[in-house]
């Protein structure tokens, strides 16, 4: 895991003053130069908002386009595989990466003066998974979470979080083969079981992807809660 610089990344930013800021986590091997273009989908005139969508820290081997938030190959073994120590190595990776994401979060507020009650953080796939460690790391309540196409991490650090309280959403496809659709009822569980607020869609049809459907219940989720 090499060191880590802080985080740049593209912006869409229509409001001198804005009242919401919406990050942009985008998935493995992706990059926030490429996701920004989600934000003229989400993006409502009715609220007053700004996206931004930073690069993840690290490339990918041997495709260094592409960015990574933590090695999904610890050590060289796949993250289904990890043994103790890889899942080690991806605990310390990813606690980098979140470290580096608060940083740049924290910055903007201060920019506009907002606190995290005005950042929604919408998340696909690698960044999905992000997204749902983020709440849980900084612990404190978002206007809104919306997990795409991605899982949440086993964790037994869940409960008397402030995050509890942030509105999540998760939609994910049926026909996903990179993230199957076990991680989302997997995600669905541990929710509930831990009493989150939520909402969940299972899209027939939809392979690891942003459709159109997908783009329709996040903008409807943000206006809802922003």
């Amino acid at each position: 895991m090499e060191n880590k610089l802080p985080l740049t990344g593209p912006a869409f930013e229509p409001q001198n003053n804005p009242k919401k800021l919406i990050f942009l986590l985008h998935g493995y091997g992706d990059s926030g130069d490429n996701f920004i273009s989600l934000s003229k989908d989400f993006y409502d005139p009715s609220i007053k908002s700004n996206f931004y969508a930073p690069n993840a820290p690290s490339p990918v081997p041997q495709y260094p386009q592409g960015k990574q938030w933590f090695d999904l190959y610890p050590n060289g073994k796949n993250f289904n595989e990890a043994g103790p120590f890889e899942k080690e190595l991806m605990k310390k990776d990813c606690l980098s990466s979140l470290v580096l994401i608060k940083d740049y979060i924290n910055s903007l507020c201060l920019k506009f003066k907002l606190k995290s009650k005005d950042c929604f953080i919408i998340g696909f796939s690698q960044g999905a998974m992000m997204t749902f460690e983020l709440g849980n790391y900084i612990n404190e309540i978002f206007s809104g979470c919306a997990l795409l196409s991605g899982r949440i991490l086993p964790s037994n650090n869940y409960k008397n979080k402030p995050f509890i309280k942030t509105p999540i959403i998760i939609i994910h496809g049926d026909k996903d083969l990179v993230l199957e659709p076990k991680y989302f009822n997997e995600a669905c569980n541990i929710l509930n079981n831990q009493g989150y607020l939520f909402e969940s869609h299972l899209i027939k049809n939809l392979d690891h992807t942003i459709s159109q459907q997908t783009i329709d219940l996040t903008k409807k989720f943000i206006k809802k809660n922003l």
